[in-house]
């Protein structure tokens, strides 16, 4: 299960940021430099033309499994019942020479900042910020990549509860009083 977590994790990188975490095969420590020359691909993979497999085997290509690490794993309160979700949180160094864009048909924005700067937009209403981004972008803040990358973190899995709390549905969790704080600064 590890392994294709990873590979959906870069994946998914790949497909909305631009971003490869992949080398050539014939060099186990390469990784590809400028991930642009594979626009098309990427185009190919979103429209789950391509798949994964295929455009790595295809552009003699290896992932990278060793530049990501897992950081957090987030499951979707149970009484939310629409839609579902089992998501795990990768952090990695953006690899030299390759760019992150927003080239991509899964957001309405997208922007290279800080954890500290996105939570800051967060509680001045100018963003949007789920409680599963929030702690991760909380737990990065004050840290550089290098500190981030050397963490040995022991993944245990967050599972949040919906309470009604007056006229209001609040998310209840390790952390829910500092991310409500942060949330009810934006209305007043």
């Amino acid at each position: 299960m590890a392994e294709a977590l990873v590979c959906a994790a870069a994946r998914e990188t790949f497909e909305e940021s631009g971003v490869l975490f992949a080398g050539p095969a014939d060099d186990p420590h390469g990784i590809v430099g400028d991930a642009a020359v594979y626009r098309e691909s990427r185009r190919a993979l979103a429209d789950r033309t391509l798949s994964f497999a295929d455009f790595l085997r295809r552009e003699n290509l290896v992932l990278r499994a060793d530049l990501l690490r897992p950081w957090a794993n987030w499951v979707t309160p149970e009484a939310e019942r629409t839609r579902r979700y089992d998501t795990y949180f990768f952090v990695a160094a953006l690899p030299e020479g390759q760019r992150a864009d927003g080239e991509n048909t899964e957001s309405d924005r997208a922007g290279w900042t800080t954890p500290e700067a996105a939570i800051e937009d967060f509680a001045a209403g100018r963003s949007f910020l789920l409680p599963p981004t929030w702690t991760q972008l909380d737990s990065l803040a004050g840290h550089t990549v290098a500190e981030v990358l050397a963490v040995e973190r022991r993944i245990v899995t967050v599972q949040a509860d919906l309470a009604m709390k007056g006229d209001n549905w609040e998310i209840e969790f390790f952390d829910a009083d500092r991310y409500n704080q942060a949330r009810g600064r934006r209305w007043r």
